[in-house]
């Protein structure tokens, strides 16, 4: 079942970077240098035994593969 925005926010929560995962966090915005930042970050994860966490990256690798590139969303924090 695809990701709710909700949940990549609380996914990612924990993850904030200041750079593309922050920017997909506090606005929705999805553009360059994010589908990276979240394939590096699942494989730190999985590297430390944290594959749980992991996985739950991958899910918004997943997402953010079906969404596509967009620009920041009018009221992201707001969505469900």
């Amino acid at each position: 079942m695809p990701l709710t925005d909700a949940q990549v926010r609380t996914v990612l929560r924990p993850h904030r970077d200041g750079g593309p995962i922050s920017r997909l966090y506090a606005t929705g915005e999805i553009g360059p240098g994010l589908h990276t930042a979240l394939t590096d970050l699942a494989s730190k994860l999985y590297a430390t035994d944290q594959d749980e966490e992991s996985q739950k990256i991958e899910d918004v690798i997943g997402y953010v593969r079906a969404v596509g590139g967009r620009p920041p969303v009018r009221g992201w924090l707001d969505r469900r």
